[in-house]
C-alpha cells in the first residue's frame, strides 16, 4: 500500500504480504522554502535552435486570447519570427493588443513585457532602440541619445543631415546590438519604444541598492574574494527568459522556458550555415527552449508575477489586478488540457533568485552529477563553475567504496570564454584532469612542462572519460576552406537518458548563485533522448546509439579526423571540434 503524504514528491510505504518497492534517486530539488515543489501532469516539447522556437512563440502569441506574459533578459521588436519576411514581434505584440475583431468580441489580450536594462547599458544593448530613458535612441554608452520625435522612415532619415546622432546603434559585439546597417529595423525599435501602443504594458527590470548590498554580504559570507564580490553585486542580471500565454484560460493556457532572448542573432537553423542571409548579418547560432503545457505553468506565471510586482508595484500598471485575479487559479487546473498535448510527466520549475533564498537550479545539478551512472552531456554556453566538479567527484569517491566500478562517460559541448571567464574555465576543466586544454593556464610559472595539479588524485578521475567540445561551421572556396565557431548558447544537462533540465541558466558563479534564473527540469526518459538524439545527429553528422562506450570513441574519432581535416583546409565532416584556448585573460569576475 502506497501513501502520498502532503510533501509532494515523497510517499510512505505501508508492508503488506511482503510487496515490491522500486526505489529511484531523486532528481528534483529540495523542496524548502520558496522552491517550486515537483508537479505531475506536465507536457514538455523541446525547442531546438532558433528557427523552432521563435515560430513556436509566434504561434502562442498569435492564437493568444486573453493575456501575453514576457519576461526576458534581451528584446527586440524589430525581430521577425518567422523568416525570411514574417512579422515582426512589435507588430504582433501591437495587432494583438489591438486587434479590432477582438474589441469588437469584448477579448482584447493583455500584453505585458518586463526586460532587464543594465543600467546606462553597460555596454550590452538588451532592449536596442529604447534610449537612456525609454524614449527611443541610444544608452549613455553610444554616440547620441536619440530622439523619438526626428524621422521614422527610411526616406526622412535620408534628409536629416545628423545621422551620427540618430539611433546610432553599438556596433560592438553586445548581443542585442543592431548592426549590419539595418537603418530600418534601427528606425523600427526607436518608433516602437517610444509609442508601444495603448495594449501593451512595456518596463524594464533592474536591481535596487538594497539587492545589490544583499549580494555583497551574500557572496562574503560565502567566502568569495573580493574582487568576485564586487563584480557580483556590481553587476547581477535578470537573466529568465519565459513567455506565458492565456494563463486566465487553463484549457489554451501554454508557456516557454528558454535559453533564447527575442533577438535577432538569436534565430538560426539545425544547419548552422556558414553563411545565410536568413540569419541578417549574424553569425551561426545554437541555442535550446521548451514548450510546456500542465501545472508547471503554475510556477512560471509565480515567477513572472513575483517580478513584475517587485519592480512596478500597483501605481504604474495598465492590468492593475492581474496577479490577483491570477491566484485564484490552480495548479490542478492545468493537468486535463495538458493531456491534449502530449504524454505527461513530473516536472520542476526552478530557479535561482538570492532574494527569495532560492538556489534550486545548483541543487538539481548537484543532484543530476551525484545521480549519474552512465553518462552527463553539458551543452552550456559557460562551462565554469568548478564546484559541481567537486560534488561528482565525491559522489565517484562514494559509488567506488561501495563496490561501484561502472564507467561514466562525460561529454561537454561549449563555448571558448572570453577574457572574463578564462581563469574559472580553467579551474573546471583542470579539476576533470582537461587542463592542457588550456595550455596559456596549464604551464607552471618557471618552465614549459604541462602537468596536472599537485592537488588532484589521479583516482579521483578513474572510471571518468571526458570530451570537451566546442561546433564549428564550414564552407569550401576557391581560396580553400573557411571555418567559423558556431555560438553555443544553450543551458542544458541530461543525464543516463532518463533526467534533463534546460532553461537560462548557465553552468557559472553567476547563474548558480546571484543571477536570477529559471529552468524546467524532469525526469523523463522520452524526453531526454530525444534531446540526445537530435543534438548529437546535429552536432556528429550520424544519428547515436545508446552505447556510451562506443559513442565516446565516436566522437573522439570524428574530433581527429576534423582536426586533420582544417589542418588540410578541407571541409568539416560534421561541426565537432576539440575544445582548445591558449589565450589567458586578465579577469577574473565571474
Amino acid at each position: 500500500m502506497f501513501d502520498f503524504a502532503p510533501f509532494p514528491n515523497t510517499f510512505v510505504v505501508s508492508p503488506k504480504k511482503k510487496p515490491k518497492v522500486a526505489l529511484t534517486p531523486g532528481w528534483f530539488a529540495d523542496s524548502t522554502g520558496k522552491t517550486n515543489p515537483p508537479r505531475p501532469g506536465n507536457v514538455m516539447q523541446p525547442l531546438i535552435n532558433g528557427e523552432r522556437t521563435f515560430a513556436a512563440i509566434h504561434e502562442a502569441i498569435n492564437n493568444a486570447k486573453k493575456s501575453v506574459d514576457i519576461l526576458t533578459w534581451g528584446f527586440d521588436p524589430a525581430v521577425r519570427m518567422l523568416r525570411p519576411n514574417g512579422e515582426r514581434l512589435g507588430d504582433l505584440l501591437r495587432r494583438k493588443s489591438d486587434d479590432q475583431y477582438s474589441k469588437h468580441c469584448n477579448q482584447i489580450v493583455n500584453i505585458r513585457v518586463l526586460v532587464w536594462k543594465p543600467p546606462g547599458g553597460m555596454g550590452q544593448e538588451t532592449t536596442p532602440g529604447d534610449g537612456l530613458f525609454g524614449s527611443g535612441g541610444l544608452t549613455v554608452f553610444g554616440s547620441g541619445m536619440g530622439s523619438a520625435s526626428k524621422p521614422t522612415s527610411t526616406n526622412q532619415q535620408a534628409s536629416y543631415s545628423e545621422k551620427e546622432d540618430f539611433n546610432t546603434y553599438l556596433s560592438g559585439s553586445g548581443s542585442g546590438a543592431i548592426k549590419y546597417h539595418d537603418e530600418d529595423a534601427q528606425m523600427y525599435n526607436r518608433d516602437w519604444f517610444a509609442h508601444t501602443g495603448a495594449g501593451i504594458d512595456y518596463h524594464t527590470i533592474g536591481f535596487s541598492f538594497y539587492d545589490r548590498a544583499d549580494r555583497m554580504l551574500t557572496h562574503k559570507i560565502m567566502g568569495r574574494d573580493r574582487m568576485h564580490n564586487f563584480g557580483m553585486s556590481a553587476g547581477p542580471s535578470h537573466h529568465q527568459k519565459i513567455v506565458l500565454v492565456d494563463y486566465e484560460s487553463p484549457e489554451d493556457a501554454v508557456g516557454f522556458i528558454m535559453g533564447h532572448n527575442l533577438m535577432r542573432d538569436y534565430w538560426d537553423t539545425d544547419a548552422h550555415e556558414y553563411s545565410s542571409p536568413l540569419r541578417h548579418g549574424f553569425g551561426p547560432f545554437h541555442d535550446l527552449s521548451c514548450r510546456i503545457y500542465g501545472p508547471a505553468l503554475y510556477d512560471i506565471n509565480a515567477t513572472f508575477a513575483n517580478a513584475w510586482e517587485r519592480e512596478i508595484g500597483s501605481g504604474k500598471q495598465k492590468y492593475p489586478d492581474t496577479n490577483k485575479r491570477r491566484q485564484k487559479i490552480t495548479p490542478e487546473e492545468f493537468i486535463a488540457p495538458a493531456k491534449q498535448h502530449g504524454k505527461t510527466y513530473m516536472a520542476q520549475v526552478c530557479r535561482t533568485n538570492l532574494q527569495d533564498a532560492d538556489f534550486s537550479i545548483k541543487n538539481i545539478y548537484e543532484k543530476a552529477v551525484s545521480n549519474a551512472r552512465n553518462y552527463l552531456y553539458f551543452e552550456n554556453q559557460y562551462f565554469r563553475y568548478p564546484e559541481l566538479i567537486e560534488v561528482l567527484i565525491a559522489a565517484r569517491r562514494q559509488l567506488k567504496a561501495a563496490g561501484h566500478t561502472r564507467e561514466l562517460y562525460i561529454f561537454v559541448v561549449t563555448m571558448t570564454p572570453g577574457g572574463e571567464g578564462k581563469k574559472r574555465t580553467y579551474e573546471m576543466l583542470n579539476a576533470m584532469g582537461q587542463g592542457k586544454l588550456m595550455p596559456g593556464y596549464h604551464k607552471k610559472e618557471n618552465n614549459n612542462e604541462i602537468n596536472e595539479e599537485e592537488h588532484l588524485r589521479k583516482g579521483d578521475l578513474e572510471g571518468l572519460n571526458i570530451h570537451v567540445c566546442c561546433i564549428e561551421a564550414s564552407k569550401v572556396t576557391s581560396k580553400g576552406a573557411k571555418y567559423k565557431k558556431i555560438y553555443v548558447h544553450s543551458k542544458l544537462l541530461l543525464a543516463d537518458d532518463v533526467f534533463f533540465t534546460v532553461g537560462s541558466a548557465n553552468l557559472s558563479v553567476r547563474s548558480m548563485e546571484n543571477d536570477t534564473e529559471i529552468n524546467i527540469a524532469s525526469p523523463a526518459p522520452e524526453i531526454t533522448k530525444a534531446w540526445r538524439r537530435h543534438l548529437w545527429k546535429s552536432h556528429t553528422g550520424a544519428s547515436p546509439s545508446a552505447n556510451m562506450a562506443y559513442e565516446f570513441k565516436r566522437w573522439g574519432e570524428l574530433m581527429t579526423q576534423n582536426k586533420d581535416n582544417k589542418t588540410n583546409e578541407k571541409r568539416l565532416k560534421a561541426p565537432l571540434m576539440e575544445f582548445f584556448d591558449g589565450e589567458t585573460g586578465l579577469f577574473n569576475l565571474d
